[in-house]
């Protein structure tokens, strides 16, 4: 098995509404099949598996009021070795720094969203193995920036002082960025309706 990363802390984000999802469907997207097979792993559980193993500690970030979500989390901790931190939020932004504030790291920071679950391992890997404290790391597929991202310890304290949903993309307009080329549309698919998931 392969070791983890030492220096990174992975953060996936998983504290949003998803009311889009839930207007059409009723459930929590993070707990629908992450594809239209109704026998499919969850979305978060497809999320959980590719960022297994690859840092130091793994944080999910989910909502204090999310009660089924932190009830399912609970349930399946013995398959994902996370640790749950549950926030207010006034949004992305506000979640990320709260998980900042509460899990520092010695090179950076990880940071996946928990609706993108057909990212592969290896991208997942590639781009944590890049993070060092001084850039940022962002995968590039068919010419546009994906998720996850790197952010290096540096950008702690900018990423402390984020509020509401504005999330940390001026971190990402910079010099300081630098573009991983990857071959993995993972990277581009999030899921904010059902009709966004994959066939099988």
């Amino acid at each position: 098995m392969t070791e983890p990363i030492p220096g990174i802390c992975a953060l996936v984000l998983a504290a949003g509404q998803g009311s889009r999802y839930r207007e059409r469907s009723g459930t929590d997207k993070l707990l629908a099949p992450a594809t239209a097979q109704p026998d499919a792993q969850a979305v978060l559980a497809m999320t959980l598996a590719s960022l297994r193993g690859v840092a130091e500690r793994l944080v999910i970030v989910t909502r204090e009021d999310n009660h089924e979500l932190r009830a399912w989390l609970e349930q399946e901790r013995g398959r994902f070795p996370a640790e749950v931190i549950a926030v207010r939020t006034k949004g992305l932004g506000h979640s990320l720094a709260q998980a900042i504030r509460q899990y520092p790291a010695e090179k950076g920071w990880l940071v996946a969203l928990g609706d993108m679950p057909y990212v592969r391992a290896d991208t997942v890997r590639r781009v944590a193995a890049s993070i060092e404290p001084v850039h940022v790391f962002v995968p590039v597929c068919r010419g546009r920036r994906g998720h996850p991202r790197g952010i290096g310890r540096d950008h702690g304290e900018k990423l402390l002082s984020l509020d509401g949903d504005r999330g940390a993309q001026a971190l990402f307009a910079g010099d300081l960025c630098i573009e991983i080329e990857v071959d993995d549309p993972g990277v581009l698919e999030d899921i904010d309706l059902p009709d966004d998931r994959r066939h099988g």
